[in-house]
């Protein structure tokens, strides 16, 4: 049976389940820097959850503005990350079409989701990076396509 989810921005009360997703993405990141880092954007804008009937968080996608010479304004994704044991596409598509839609509802061209997730915590309090990007797919919202960049 498929599971049901809710995605929606980060709310505060989620901050320390979204935790031990980001535990996993980048493991050198401790609790503080976490706590500083979700609650830097206002009502938690730069980070959507995926959470299933129980509350528990099954995935977890930072956006933020970035740009990109061929493509104009674009949101950078340098976070998808999903946890689920049961359903983890459903869960993933989910997340990715909230991210699309809000991509979309602030006036994006693209969706640049990078290849892997930060090396540091430090890169993830970079306002985003600008330029080129190694190993990333961009996500064209005028076409409904994509393209990897290496």
């Amino acid at each position: 049976m498929p599971m049901r989810c809710e995605v929606g921005f980060l709310r505060p009360d989620d901050a320390a389940r979204a935790f031990a997703i980001m535990q996993v993405v980048v493991p050198g990141m401790d609790f503080a820097t976490w706590r500083r880092l979700s609650a830097a954007e206002p009502r938690g804008r730069g980070w959507a959850v995926a959470r299933d009937e129980r509350g528990y968080i099954r995935g977890l996608c930072r956006m933020q503005p970035a740009t990109q010479s061929s493509m104009g304004h674009l949101l950078d994704v340098p976070i998808f990350a999903t946890l689920s044991v049961f359903d983890e596409e459903c869960v993933s598509r989910e997340l990715f079409d909230f991210a699309r839609r809000y991509a979309w509802e602030e006036g994006y061209e693209a969706i640049r989701l990078w290849d892997a997730g930060p090396l540091s915590s430090e890169q993830l309090e970079m306002s985003g990076p600008d330029g080129e990007l190694p190993h990333a797919m961009l996500y064209n919202l005028n076409s409904d396509s994509s393209q990897l960049r290496h």
